[in-house]
């Protein structure tokens, strides 16, 4: 979402860092009211994700209008292109914002860049152990403090903390879990499980499924291009593994259940992969110029004492392309799959989607540590 914004302000990411607080959860505000949200649509649809309202028009207006310059929509949708998510937005029928996915969250969140830069903010806001901010730091270290270390403004769309849910960590922990069945890499900084409420409804079968689909896919990719010779690409089981995901997901999503938390966390992720993403305020004031989001959270990391996952550049290379084939699928259903397993006339190599499906594969078999490339052994 910041990554979007990011993107169509001049000076882009140095510009938004410096904005006041109050107008970037204006921004948020505005993202979300200028959701994709077609009626037509089943609510928990991408196209249709909820119907709760952002703070009422005679408020948010004053916030936007007296911003310089005034705030206006992210433009497109997602940080990477889609397939097939031209029909579900239609402008005539509210909106075209559409954020990423839950998993981009929980792929950014692994590499605990969350819980690192919490220290950065500890170190430089109770001491001089990391030097004195400059000017521009200071206002990062403003707006990230006060956007995502502290409860939000009451009323606004952000405000998901309250005396039921006073922990925010333990909260996004408890969507990853109910939406993928999975936990984050890490617990407490001393090491410990973090506690957080494993609800019973969770979508325990998602790891399998989505494994067994990545091998099939991957056998596809193999026999992209064969022209003779039996080719061991099941289209029908993948289709019924897309299926099967589509239906785990979108059960998650009754109602439009989710879809608020799902956008805070995914907002609050990409700030901070925003700010890794090149030599950002803070970086600078932190002394951790590097190449790469990965390098530069490892300086960091290594200046306060935290280290990060020594596998995050699989997840910030896997965080954007899962999130667009996890939409594709929700949006579409088996309707992706001749895209993930067809030579198509106007793509004379791989389609974006068996692309996108390459690189998932990939990391994901760096980080999991099972080569989905491999194939299942029998066991006899």
């Amino acid at each position: 979402m910041f990554r979007r914004y990011a993107n169509s302000i001049p000076e882009g990411a140095n510009t938004l860092f410096l904005e006041h607080p109050s107008v970037l959860t204006a921004l948020l505000e505005v993202a979300w009211q200028s959701r994709a949200h077609d009626p037509a649509l089943s609510l928990g649809h991408p196209g249709h994700r909820s119907n709760l309202s952002q703070l009422p028009d005679f408020w948010l207006n004053g916030l936007k209008t007296s911003a310089r310059p005034p705030i206006s929509p992210p433009p497109g949708t997602t940080s990477i292109p889609r397939t097939r998510m031209a029909a579900a937005l239609n402008p005539q029928t509210g909106g075209t914002v559409l954020w990423d996915h839950l998993i981009y969250a929980y792929m950014i969140e692994s590499t605990r860049i969350y819980e690192i830069f919490r220290r950065v903010l500890h170190e430089f806001l109770h001491g001089e152990k990391l030097g004195v901010p400059t000017d521009a730091a200071q206002h990062w270290l403003r707006n990230t403090e006060e956007l995502f270390y502290r409860d939000p403004p009451p009323f606004s769309i952000t405000t998901i903390t309250s005396h039921i849910r006073s922990d925010l960590r333990s909260t996004r922990r408890n969507a990853y879990w109910r939406m993928f069945g999975m936990d984050l890499n890490h617990g407490t900084d001393e090491g410990q499980p973090y506690p957080y409420i494993k609800a019973d409804a969770a979508n325990n079968e998602f790891v399998t499924t989505f494994e067994e689909l990545l091998r099939e896919v991957w056998i596809a990719i193999a026999n992209f291009g064969n022209s003779s010779g039996a080719n061991p690409t099941d289209q029908g089981k993948i289709e019924n593994l897309v299926a099967n995901l589509q239906n785990m997901l979108m059960s998650r999503r009754a109602n439009g259940n989710l879809s608020r938390e799902e956008f805070v966390f995914v907002a609050m992720m990409s700030w901070f992969h925003l700010t890794v993403q090149f030599d950002s305020p803070i970086i600078q004031a932190l002394r951790a110029e590097v190449t790469g989001p990965e390098q530069r959270l490892f300086k960091v990391a290594q200046r306060v004492g935290l280290p990060a996952h020594g596998l995050s550049k699989s997840y910030f290379d896997i965080a954007d392309p899962i999130s667009g084939v996890l939409i594709d699928i929700e949006v579409s259903g088996t309707g992706i799959v001749p895209a993930l397993v067809a030579r198509v006339p106007a793509f004379p190599t791989l389609t974006p989607l068996q692309n996108a499906m390459n690189t998932i594969i990939t990391h994901w078999s760096i980080i999991t540590g099972r080569d989905v490339k491999a194939g299942k052994v029998a066991v006899r």
